[in-house]
């Protein structure tokens, strides 16, 4: 049969299609629907992804609300991925190290959040290079900050340096983790502007600056260097080469966007909730269909 059919026969016969969906504020723009249910279809899965746009105030009836509909996986991004932790049941070794969840699944009733973000960023990441022993820049301390530097510190980097414009979220990350790892975590503040030099091994975009916003950067001064063994590397997928990928580009950096991150985390979110292995190039192709209209 195909995959409309397997749809179709669900409906009618059940059971009746499993249900997944993203969660943030904004998530127009957001592909992850278009990549997973491309999946669905490549293994003929009769199964249904949705993207809803979820306000602050309206958090925690959303997750309590899928719960009841009973979907059976969803995942989260920003702005929720820290604040929607009170809403859920239970935590993953990796959610709870990060504080922060973008992938939740459903079991025996209870919610029980996930953090693949970090994962999918080392898979991408790793394919460049091994980052054990790198020095590492870190701007952002949100959700996906949170998980990409406890991925890292597991993964024993010599030293973690946080930049961000709220320091005091930088060192309540830094505390968090500090004491539970050996990689050496400092914070410094952003600024007006920050001055960035080729001493690190690892530059890491990891704020939703620039995300649905080609003009969006950092304000960041590229000081002269040797930045050719640097890997420089934005969480932000939409547009896939921003401002800051760009500018490291030009200065030498082995760059990493986006896209990555995101097909690796989604096809770890994917096998959690199927129990079935991801087709990656298919869901890699979705995501350049999806961008297509962006140069890709």
């Amino acid at each position: 049969m195909q995959y409309n059919e397997y749809d179709l026969n669900a409906l009618m016969n059940g059971p009746l299609p499993a249900l997944y969906c993203c969660i943030g504020d904004p998530v127009a723009g957001n592909p992850t629907q278009f990549m997973i249910e491309k999946a669905f279809e490549a293994l003929s899965l009769p199964y249904r992804y949705l993207t809803m746009n979820v306000s602050k105030k309206n958090l925690g009836e959303a997750v309590r609300g899928l719960k009841a509909l009973g979907f059976c996986g969803y995942n989260i991004t920003s702005p929720h991925k820290v604040s929607s932790i009170e809403f859920l049941d239970e935590l993953t070794p990796s959610a709870s190290l990060s504080n922060a969840v973008n992938c939740v699944y459903q079991k025996e009733n209870k919610s029980i959040g996930d953090n693949t973000d970090g994962k999918g960023f080392l898979t991408a990441v790793s394919a460049q290079k091994a980052v054990k022993g790198m020095n590492v820049l870190v701007f952002g301390s949100g959700g996906a900050s949170r998980a990409i530097v406890c991925e890292l510190a597991l993964q024993e980097v010599a030293s973690i340096t946080i930049v961000n414009r709220n320091v005091d979220s930088a060192k309540q990350l830094q505390q968090d983790i500090q004491h539970k790892v050996s990689t050496k975590i400092k914070v410094l503040p952003l600024g007006e502007k920050f001055i960035v030099n080729d001493s690190y091994d690892l530059i890491v975009q990891a704020t939703s600056v620039g995300l649905f916003d080609e003009t969006g950067r950092l304000p960041l001064v590229w000081e002269e260097g040797n930045y050719h063994n640097c890997i420089a590397s934005d969480v932000v997928f939409n547009p896939i080469n921003t401002l800051f990928l760009q500018e490291a580009k030009e200065n030498g950096c082995t760059c990493v966007d986006g896209l990555g991150m995101l097909v690796f985390q989604g096809a770890i979110a994917f096998e959690q909730w199927t129990g079935k292995k991801a087709p990656i190039d298919v869901m890699k192709d979705a995501l350049l269909e999806a961008f297509s209209d962006k140069g890709i």
